[in-house]
């Protein structure tokens, strides 16, 4: 009888050793498949457009989908991120992935700004710099009125060069040996009269920053700000912007062109994630701190995105979009009867931020480089930013 309970005792034992056994089996395979999930990139959303989700939608999900159903021009949206109060709210792709980036154009614009504010607080350079002094190696090819440009005309597209607004260069800009010099050469108008939407002059940024701190652009820009926020760059594609290049811009992951002499492109065509837009939308949001650093000084944070073009600034008079105002590479604005600001790039890309809702909104949209097709307008975004600003509050 005691042989027999002990017996029993043992293969009791031996089942309770088997089903541990089994058990830790099918937890290390959960784990590597929950594992495996958490590093797959999020998935492309569906074609419809629509939540799968069968339970109320969050009003900025609604607007969003609403908006969508309205207007065709959305087709040309790959990618949506509403953040409130530095959590993410809404995130989808469409026909794309957080993985995937793209031209942000005249977002581009923004981003030097940023370097320059961050060169000023060094001591680097002051906005009453003339571009002599800036650009003292073409000082002597300088016209008088070129030559007392200050940077802050050119920060607030006051500084009289050629306005580029219906489209980024021109065949001449793109097919001249040295850009600078050509851009020195086309100022069209005195400098503070006017405000005039213009390429050219954001391009000299470029060259100046890199006199300025003596470091190329990119260089300057990873310790400064893209390292800063955990922006990848690393490896970095910087080809010629034009046709003959694009096979070398389209696969990158990320890419900053250059013009003939090396320079970075000042104007446009830095190609970010829409999680990056994100991170320099929250970064103003939070007046320069990011994780508890002061990146860029709150200071500049308030200058550049304040009216600063003043009475030069004349406002569409089409009944559309309608910018209230223009600060340092930044576009200012009303949302929803919020003051708010925002980047804006060709074809639908943008970055708002409206501080009163603690609220930033990116919108990241297909255009093709070869024929600049797939064209979301300014209105456009600004009809979405109304809707998705007031379903916020909600």
């Amino acid at each position: 009888m005691g042989h027999a309970v002990q017996e029993d005792r043992s293969k009791r034992r031996r089942a309770a050793n088997q089903h541990r056994h089994l058990l830790r089996v099918v937890v290390t395979v959960v784990l590597v498949l929950l594992g495996a999930a958490c590093d797959r990139p999020p998935q492309a959303a569906s074609t419809s457009r629509t939540p799968s989700s069968t339970s109320v939608p969050d009003p900025v999900a609604a607007a969003i989908a609403a908006d969508f159903n309205t207007h065709t021009t959305d087709d040309q949206i790959r990618a949506i991120i509403v953040s409130v109060r530095g959590r993410t709210r809404f995130e989808r792709y469409y026909g794309s992935s957080a993985t995937e980036s793209r031209s942000a154009f005249s977002v581009t614009k923004s981003v030097m700004s940023t370097l320059v504010g961050q060169a000023i607080a060094e001591g680097k350079l002051r906005l009453d710099d003339r571009l002599s002094q800036m650009l003292p190696r073409y000082a002597a090819k300088m016209s008088p009125r070129v030559a007392g440009v200050t940077l802050r005309q050119l920060l607030t597209m006051t500084a009289g060069f050629t306005d580029t607004s219906s489209g980024f260069g021109t065949s001449e800009l793109l097919n001249a040996p040295d850009w600078v010099g050509f851009i020195l050469n086309h100022q069209d108008s005195a400098p503070g009269r006017s405000f005039a939407y213009s390429d050219y002059g954001a391009h000299l940024l470029s060259p100046i920053l890199e006199e300025a701190t003596g470091q190329r652009v990119l260089t300057y820009a990873r310790s400064h700000l893209f390292d800063p926020l955990g922006i990848p760059t690393r490896p970095a594609a910087q080809p010629l912007i034009d046709d003959a290049h694009l096979g070398e811009y389209d696969p990158a992951g990320f890419a900053w062109p250059v013009d003939p002499q090396g320079h970075a492109i000042g104007a446009a065509h830095i190609k970010l994630r829409p999680r990056d837009m994100a991170r320099l939308g929250q970064l103003f949001l939070q007046s320069g701190q990011w994780l508890g650093k002061q990146v860029v000084p709150a200071a500049w944070v308030r200058q550049a995105t304040s009216a600063r073009a003043g009475a030069t600034f004349q406002p569409s008079t089409d009944g559309r979009f309608q910018p209230t105002n223009y600060g340092y590479f930044w576009w200012m604005t009303t949302v929803d009867g919020m003051r708010s600001y925002f980047a804006w790039g060709l074809g639908g890309q943008l970055v708002q931020v409206v501080p009163a809702r603690q609220l930033v909104m990116v919108v990241s949209s297909y255009v093709d480089l070869r024929t600049g097709e797939g064209m979301l307008g300014q209105d456009d975004l600004q009809r979405l930013a109304n809707a998705v600003v007031h379903a916020a509050e909600r």
